[in-house]
């Protein structure tokens, strides 16, 4: 923290705000694993710009803003968020699983996440056993509560970031919370 600017430190909006922006930023995006350098020093730039208002200050691949994100807390932060979304997924099916009365075996719980994974159904809140399409899109129990998730990560966060034209989509949180779903759905019991 002693490298970044003054107004980081003195406005105490770095931990509380800053960081929960980018984590946001980021799950706004496309792609939440990889990200570019680049990239990562424009959504930077955009945040410090909303956040900071009238502090001057440019981001550079190599300056201590990125240095700090990059090293200290936002590598840290999102792979905590990772973590979380991950955790939870595997918390929330185990209790789903528990939660089903008529399943009383392994092997039932097995049965039921392999029909979990026909058609996708866990992403559906309503999931048609007659073989008719499954209704509500990602509103399942399991995406919903790992979802919320992604919104605690969130908290402080400033929605409004000029220049970041996909906020509000969450499309990286929401693939990130689909594949975890997914992946809990899978390993759990198979």
């Amino acid at each position: 923290m002693k490298h970044l600017p003054d107004a980081c430190q003195t406005l105490g909006k770095w931990s509380s705000v800053f960081i929960p922006t980018l984590i946001y930023c980021i799950g706004n995006q496309d792609e939440v694993w990889a990200i570019k350098d680049n990239s990562l020093s424009a959504t930077l730039q955009l945040i410090w710009d909303a956040i900071y208002k009238g502090v001057p200050y440019a981001v550079t691949t190599d300056g201590p803003v990125i240095a700090v994100v990059n090293i200290l807390q936002a590598l840290q932060r999102l792979s905590e968020w990772h973590n979380s979304i991950s955790t939870t997924a595997l918390i929330v099916f185990a209790t789903v699983l528990r939660s089903q009365p008529d399943l009383k075996t392994d092997k039932d719980r097995q049965q039921f996440s392999v029909c979990l994974l026909i058609k996708s159904a866990f992403l559906y809140g309503t999931i048609k056993e007659d073989g008719s399409k499954h209704t509500e899109p990602f509103q399942s129990d399991l995406i919903v509560q790992v979802l919320a998730q992604h919104h605690c990560a969130i908290s402080g966060v400033l929605t409004v970031v000029p220049g970041f034209t996909t906020l509000g989509h969450m499309k990286g949180a929401l693939a990130l919370a689909t594949s975890a779903a997914g992946i809990s759905t899978i390993s759990l019991y198979s």
